[in-house]
């Protein structure tokens, strides 16, 4: 019963309200990823840590691709949050949703890639990367962040699944967002550093 008027809400109202507790846990596990995650950008950022230590002359150019990532984890962890803030309006449940397929798109594609590229390279079908290289191959530290990057996208997933349930969202918004997330990547992995080495501030 609502205490302005004494009207017991309906069962639609209610729904609305109510968010299950199996997307609230999914949700603030979503944002707790996202927000960890950025917060080792915002420490490469603060400390000037990471990889524009081993090119100082490019430095401009890596902290402007560490930018953009802490923004779009940002992203991630506001779209976790208002998936389970009752009642929130600055955002449609379709277009909410069509971002929170777009996430788990997104890591799921980017976690698949670098398992595909370890076993090729491992198995000697491709020649090692000088990423790989520097990396020092399989660690367990590259296990781990695989390992991380797959709970963001399955924490994820379970959040749009539950989201699009309960607001019945139609499909197209899944579609959309799973379609887009190969795009999102790819602007991520290869259109904003080639711009950023024409420009002369990443090295080629």
């Amino acid at each position: 019963m609502t205490a302005a008027t004494g009207i017991e809400p309906d069962a639609s109202t209610k729904d609305r309200l109510e968010i299950p507790r199996s997307l609230k846990v999914a949700g603030y596990a979503a944002a707790a990823w996202c927000i960890g995650f950025a917060g080792v950008s915002a420490w490469q950022l603060a400390t000037g840590g990471g990889p524009e230590d081993q090119f100082g002359a490019y430095a401009s150019g890596l902290t402007a691709m560490v930018a953009l990532v802490l923004i779009l984890k940002l992203a991630g962890a506001v779209f976790a949050l208002a998936a389970i803030w009752p009642g929130q309006g600055w955002i449609s449940p379709r277009h909410l949703a069509t971002a929170l397929w777009g996430a788990f798109g997104l890591l799921a594609l980017y976690s698949a890639g670098n398992i595909f590229i370890t076993v090729t390279t491992v198995t000697g079908l491709i020649g090692p990367s000088a990423a790989w290289t520097a990396a020092g191959g399989v660690t367990p530290k590259a296990i781990l962040y695989v390992l991380f990057c797959f709970a963001g996208a399955a924490s994820f997933g379970t959040v749009a699944v539950s989201y699009g349930r309960r607001h019945r969202t139609p499909w197209t918004a899944a579609w959309i967002g799973l379609l887009g997330a190969p795009l999102l990547l790819g602007l991520i992995l290869a259109v904003a550093p080639a711009i950023l080495r024409a420009l002369g501030l990443m090295p080629g």
